[in-house]
């Protein structure tokens, strides 16, 4: 599952707040490295980025990393169609 590889242990009700960001920075990163690969594959990955942080900004840590599996999930499986795209 995607979700163990993004975050290996369990997520607990106090989700490092440092965790997240770097995982939403992570994100965001590869996402604007991908972008120059596959465009729209970048496109369709923001909004739903966007959603992650601005559910980090509300604190709300444990959505936020819900979201952002999903948003890996996503990509991880897109990179099997665009095998250019950089490692996740």
């Amino acid at each position: 599952m995607i979700a163990q590889a993004v975050y290996p242990q369990v997520p607990t009700p106090d989700i490092r707040r440092q965790d997240v960001a770097a995982l939403i920075q992570h994100t965001y990163r590869w996402a604007r490295a991908a972008a120059a690969v596959a465009p729209p594959l970048a496109q369709q990955a923001a909004p739903a980025l966007t959603v992650a942080a601005q559910l980090y900004e509300a604190q709300q840590y444990p959505a936020a990393l819900d979201q952002l599996s999903q948003v890996m999930w996503v990509l991880h499986n897109a990179r099997q169609g665009y095998p250019a795209l950089p490692e996740l």
